[in-house]
């Protein structure tokens, strides 16, 4: 929501989460400050069994336990795991934990990420945006999943998956030349292609628009017209948060400043899109795009016939990413299960 609709959206009043989420297990990455620390704080109120705080730096994920815990005035829910975004081995170790250690996985909100102007390659040799954003949120997204279907088949309940994306996949521009050899993502790695370009961030968005739509697609196929997890992307809208800390120049430090005074929500007010997505068990979420705490549209581009041709070309292209990283990513889409 990325225009003149998205700027009156901002004054909007969402509605506070209700919850319960009463024995339920739920992690939210990149959740030791901004909207998801204020939505790990809102599970936690709301008497989840355990909230984990999936972040990368351990002293910062303290302090947000700390802080949760004085507000909520509940102790032994909130734990702090350690995952680094930025590394797949990282993605991997933490899902292993999670698949060996917790019973159950009610909901994974997965907010991590990250902006920044700068083209900077991972130790995995893939643009930093790219890196955090789209291809660790995939991989994490899909090796979760086995936790989360043995949790619908042995409580009966129906696990949510959120990704957080932005209005701004609106501004993303892909040009046939950018996806004409079906390797959108691997033409973005490229830094000569990035010059000009400024952020990734937007494009960023747009990948996981495009990756959560075909993953519901397939998980809606593969469980015969059923849906055992309900995975979706979220809007929280512009929020007062650190996001865009590494993303203007001294030059626009006054522009962001002045426009998100006028403009930019609480962080609190930012996690409730988040929280509701998890506490909605509703089909009719599966696969949307939620704004404001409702299914909104993505964008013209997202519902074109361009758009969707694209949308294929970059699930094949991050199938064949996460296979190479792990084969077994391929054999969860497919049957929701590493075995």
């Amino acid at each position: 929501m990325a225009n003149a609709y998205g700027l009156y959206a901002q004054f909007l009043t969402l509605p506070e989460p209700k919850g319960p989420f009463t024995d339920q297990i739920i992690i939210v990455t990149g959740s030791n400050s901004g909207i998801g620390l204020e939505a790990a704080r809102h599970y936690a109120n709301l008497d989840a069994k355990k909230v984990i705080l999936a972040v990368r730096n351990l002293e910062s994920g303290n302090e947000a336990k700390k802080s949760i815990e004085e507000t909520t005035k509940r102790s032994d829910v909130v734990e702090v795991w350690k995952l680094d975004m930025s590394s797949s081995a990282s993605v991997l170790e933490f899902a292993n934990k999670v698949n060996k250690e917790l019973p159950r996985l009610d909901v994974a909100a997965l907010n991590a990420g990250v902006a920044t102007k700068l083209f900077k390659i991972s130790a995995d040799g893939w643009e930093e945006t790219l890196q955090v954003n789209v291809i660790s949120t995939a991989y994490l997204a899909i090796l979760l999943l086995p936790k989360m279907y043995a949790t619908a088949d042995q409580f009966g309940v129906t696990p949510r998956l959120n990704i957080t994306a932005s209005g701004v996949h609106e501004w993303a521009k892909v040009t046939k030349e950018m996806v004409s050899d079906g390797k959108l993502i691997a033409w973005l790695n490229k830094e000569e292609n990035a010059k000009g370009k400024g952020s990734y961030y937007e494009v960023s968005k747009l990948l996981e628009v495009f990756f959560v739509q075909e993953l519901a697609n397939y998980i809606k196929k593969r469980d015969n017209g059923q849906t055992k997890v309900i995975v979706n992307t979220i809007d929280p809208g512009l929020c007062h948060s650190n996001l865009t800390r590494n993303m203007v120049q001294p030059g626009e430090k006054i522009f962001m400043t002045v426009f998100k005074t006028a403009f930019a929500r609480s962080t609190e007010v930012g996690s409730r899109t988040i929280v509701n997505a998890g506490e909605n068990e509703n089909f009719q979420t599966h696969g949307k795009y939620l704004a404001n705490c409702v299914v909104f549209p993505t964008s013209d581009y997202v519902r074109s016939k361009e758009g969707y041709e694209a949308q294929i070309s970059v699930w094949n292209e991050l199938r064949d990413i996460l296979y190479k990283l792990n084969p077994d990513t391929s054999r969860i889409i497919d049957s929701g299960t590493a075995n």
